[in-house]
């Protein structure tokens, strides 16, 4: 059985100065991003802010991070499963490549969200002056849905999921400018 309170999702620490990239071409589809098959296209992707070069990449899309090569040998000698490493090609802002980093690209799918499964909760108000709030918790999916990959997304997002084997393997291997929420603690939008 799995233990929801041990699923991630795994976003962008969104680092003050942290490079940000943005898709140049028409390569970024939903096929590509999710599929499996490595056809040695490259997507192209170029400056959109920031400067400081970190481990992970946000590129303005949910859930599609570029990764460095450190973190791509790191994922390689774990012998996790469920995604792909997809070759890129990466310009800096004065339009000059920049080596060293690949597409994440998560191929394991569960079933969508479950907006029933989300608890409603009281939160403590986002600023001193606010108020409380009420708020339904939790984005859960089917389990019976996973295959056991250590990366996977719900389906109809482009969420990532990732198992605390995985968290625990990049903040042993200091990953820079990731993070890491609980599902479970996280707020479901979906439902007002």
């Amino acid at each position: 059985m799995i233990d929801f309170a041990k699923i991630f999702l795994l976003s962008d620490g969104d680092r003050r100065g942290a490079f940000r990239a943005q898709n140049s071409n028409e390569l970024l589809t939903k096929e590509f991003l999710f599929g499996t098959e490595d056809d040695g296209v490259k997507v192209d992707f170029c400056w959109l802010q920031g400067s400081k070069f970190y481990d992970f990449i946000a590129t303005g899309y949910s859930g599609v991070y570029l990764v460095s090569e450190r973190v791509c040998s790191i994922l390689q000698v774990s012998r996790y499963i469920g995604f792909s490493l997809r070759p890129i090609i990466l310009e800096d802002k004065k339009k000059q490549v920049v080596d060293g980093y690949r597409l994440l690209s998560v191929v394991c799918e569960v079933g969508p969200i479950i907006n029933e499964k989300s608890i409603k909760k009281i939160m403590p108000p986002r600023v001193p002056w606010a108020d409380p709030y009420e708020a339904y918790v939790g984005l859960y999916f089917d389990p019976s849905t996973w295959d056991g990959s250590h990366f996977f997304h719900p389906a109809g997002t482009s969420l990532i999921y990732v198992v605390e084997e995985v968290k625990q393997l990049f903040e042993e291997n200091q990953v820079s400018n990731c993070r890491f929420d609980k599902i479970v603690d996280l707020e479901n939008y979906a439902i007002i």
